[in-house]
């Protein structure tokens, strides 16, 4: 076999391997997960709980303070009342993580702009879902956050 004609093989070969590959990136998966707006991801009963004065959770300590736990995306946040309160961390317009904002009392995407109520209710578009929201009970030091 010439150089050429080994060459010619090898790049032949190469190029169906990446094709293959890429046919293969591009197929549907029957495992894939779609995203679910204004709810966790996980397909699990929500059901957890925390203890506020144990890193990473110590935001929580004080009024005015939020922690995101991206495990079940979701937002848990302490009003500036001492109350506690948790909803879906995504935004349900364009899937951007939110913010509490203590002084409104409001979830905030800066994303967009939209903003959510504690109960989860669009206070502001363009986002149109309402968030997901989740129970919380406070026991000591330990927040238990539920569906």
């Amino acid at each position: 076999m010439e150089r050429k004609d080994f060459i010619e093989q090898v790049g032949l070969s190469a190029a169906s391997i990446l094709i293959f590959g890429c046919m293969q990136a591009c197929s549907k998966s029957e495992t894939a997960t779609p995203t679910q707006p204004g709810g966790n991801n996980n397909n699990k009963p929500i059901d957890f709980t925390i203890n506020i004065t144990v890193s990473p959770y110590t935001s929580l300590s004080t009024a005015g303070g939020f922690y995101v736990d991206r495990t079940n995306n979701i937002i848990i946040a302490r009003t500036l009342t001492n109350e506690f309160i948790a909803v879906s961390s995504v935004c349900t317009h364009q899937q951007v993580t939110l913010d509490f904002v203590p002084n409104d009392n409001n979830f905030f995407c800066s994303g967009h702009g939209s903003t959510f109520s504690p109960t989860g209710a669009v206070t502001k578009g363009p986002a149109a879902v309402a968030l997901k929201k989740y129970n919380t009970a406070i026991s000591g030091n330990n927040l238990r956050v539920f569906a």
